[in-house]
Order: structure tokens, then sequence, then C-alpha cells
């Protein structure tokens, strides 16, 4: 084999970065082309979609109690017959929708619609009212975690997810800009963790911040269908189920709890959340919900 001179080393080292560089920005100039695509595909299918007064939009972060607040919010609104074959057939997540390539349902007023977009996708003029739930976010890091885990990488580790849900702060920043409402939305916010120790009184709540009839059949069915018993049971309904033998798919509705963060977060990554929640999100909280957080 002949023996490479420092010249030539060289020269293939300078190819080789310049190869890397070059696939870049293929991959950059790939991700943009298919993000604008997307976003393209789902301007139209609002359009289609349109807006009406008494929309509802259901806005949380991921896993953060959406499918929870879709089955109340449900059957206030509706005769809440279970005939559907998915959620999204009466509360649709439109954004994945139009993604997906599903055309816009017609469904009767007031619409119930899922959304986990970041605030400044919803300006002044927008139509409706929102539900915002809030969860406490060490919380919502585990259960993205083993959603993480169960759906797309089954050798993902706690450490190196939370490094990753620590660097990009979407949780923080989600957070935040939807307590600030710059835009003065008509919002009513929900501690998740109210709804699982006092639901009946975050009903009440629903119902007079909607304007809605109390109807006391459609509350009873509202906390029988969206018990963690039930939903737990009948999980084909709200979970994303894709033909892969060797993952698991029966935890998107996993455990239906809170306090979970605090118990599996070592201590330098709860000391690491603290730092982020303090900065960004602890003022605006304790404004929104009027109380002093013991986190």
């Amino acid at each position: 084999m002949k023996k490479l001179d420092k010249k030539e080393y060289n020269g293939y080292g300078v190819l080789a970065e310049l190869t890397f560089n070059i696939n870049k920005l293929f991959g950059n100039l790939a991700r943009y082309f298919f993000n604008l695509s997307h976003k393209f595909k789902f301007e139209q299918y609002k359009i289609i979609f349109g807006e009406r007064k008494d929309d509802i939009y259901i806005s949380t972060y991921p896993k953060s109690g959406t499918t929870l607040m879709q089955m109340i919010l449900y059957h206030l609104t509706s005769d809440g017959k279970m005939n559907f074959k998915h959620i999204y057939d009466v509360s649709p997540w439109i954004r994945n929708a139009s993604f997906i390539g599903q055309k816009p349902p017609d469904l009767n007023s007031p619409r119930i619609i899922k959304t986990h977009d970041s605030y400044k996708e919803f300006g002044k003029k927008t139509k409706g009212k929102f539900i915002y739930v809030y969860r406490n976010g060490m919380d919502v890091a585990i259960s993205n975690f083993y959603q993480q885990k169960n759906y797309n990488n089954s050798d993902l580790k706690l450490d190196k997810y939370l490094n990753s849900f620590f660097k990009q702060k979407k949780w923080f920043k989600h957070t935040r800009e939807w307590m600030i409402n710059k835009n003065k939305l008509s919002i009513l916010y929900i501690k998740y963790e109210d709804l699982l120790n006092n639901k009946t009184k975050e009903i009440d709540r629903i119902i007079s911040f909607l304007g809605i009839p109390r109807n006391k059949k459609a509350i009873n069915r509202a906390l029988k269908y969206s018990s963690f018993e039930f939903m737990k049971k009948n999980e084909n309904l709200f979970g994303e189920q894709r033909k892969v033998s060797e993952k698991i798919f029966n935890q998107f509705i996993r455990k239906g709890k809170s306090g979970e963060g605090k118990s599996l977060l070592a201590k330098e990554q709860k000391e690491r959340f603290m730092v982020y929640y303090k900065r960004m999100v602890k003022n605006v909280e304790e404004k929104t919900f009027g109380q002093k957080l013991n986190i």
C-alpha cells in the first residue's frame, strides 16, 4: 500500500471536511423545505376548517392532561355518545391531521380543538375560548420520557432525555408564553393536579367559563368517562398505535398521577430544573394562579 505524504493526507482531510459540510447543508435544506411544506399544508387546512366564535381550544404542553380534558369537554358539550373510533373524531388535533393528510372534519358547535402549539400561533383576533391545562414540569418531563421510550426509542436513557429537555427549554417557554397571555385571549387556566384531586370543582369552573348549561347527566358522564380506569381500559380510543411489534404502544394512558418527577429525578436534575423554573415560570405561574408555590 502506498504511503501518503503529508500534502496528500491534508488534501484528503480537506475533502472529507468539505463532503461533511455539503451533506450537512443538504440535510438542513431538506429539513427547511419539509417544515415549510408542513406549514403550508397546515395553513391550507386552517382555511378550510375555519374559525367559529364558540370554538373551544384545549392548549397544553404534551403529556399534561390533554386527553383527559378532551373527554371532559366532549361530554359537557354534546350528547356524549361513545360510538367514535378515536377521540380525534370528536375533538381533532388539527395540526397533526393536516400533517397526515386528513380532511377537516365537519363538526357541530362548539368544536373542541386540541393544540400543543406555542402561544405565538394565535393572534389577537383568534375566535373562541381556550382552556390551558398546566402540569408540573418535572412530571411532564418524566411522562414525555416514557412516551418517547415506548413509542420511538426503547433504548432511550433518562439522563440523555433530560439533557435535551433542559437544553431546549420547550416546556419552560411554552408555559411562560401561555401564562403571560400577551394577546389577552380568553383563557381558563387549570392545574392538572386539581383535575385529579377535585375534578367536580374544576368541571364547575369550566361550565361557568364556557357559559354552558349545568347538566347533571352530562357532568356525571364527564366524571365517568374521564376516569383513569375507563380511559386506561379503552386506550385504543386515545393512543397513537403503530404496527411495529418490537415497540410498546399500550402506555399512552400511563399512570394518571402527579408527583412522579420529584421521586424519579436525581438531586442535581431537580436543581437544574429549578434554575430554569425560577427564571422563566415561577413568577408568571404565581400570578396566574394567585398563590405562592412550594415546589
